[in-house]
């Protein structure tokens, strides 16, 4: 079964607007099941009391790729869509490198961020 999610990454300079999220207990892009526009819209407006339009959501890339879920105690196939929305986002904002400074955001996210990574290095 493949575990559809979206990333939403919002970049302020070379920072990222990151969450924190109490049943992780760490750092986190922010994210939502599926894959739906609409829901990142309503996200934005609910969480960050922003509004945005559909012409600031851009969808990156994507990757399928199968990872331990600590939560769940199983390896997980995922499908995670990032997308990138251009708005001006009141929030925490960190490095790459901050990120992985945190030890539970290095052991459990590190993928995410270097996927992030390599598509900014190379485009």
């Amino acid at each position: 079964m493949e575990h559809v999610h979206l990333i939403i990454i919002v970049k302020k300079d070379n920072k990222y607007l990151n969450i924190y999220d109490k049943r992780w207990d760490m750092l986190l892009f922010p994210n939502i099941k599926g894959n739906n526009i609409e829901d990142i819209v309503k996200y934005i407006e609910e969480n960050f009391g922003t509004s945005i339009k559909r012409d600031n959501i851009k969808l990156l890339f994507d990757k399928v790729h199968e990872k331990y879920s600590v939560y769940h105690k199983e390896k997980r196939k995922y499908h995670h869509y990032f997308y990138e929305v251009n708005a001006d986002i009141e929030g925490n904002y960190y490095s790459l490198d901050e990120l992985l400074s945190y030890e539970k955001v290095k052991m459990n996210n590190s993928d995410i961020i270097e996927y992030i990574e390599n598509y900014y290095l190379n485009r």
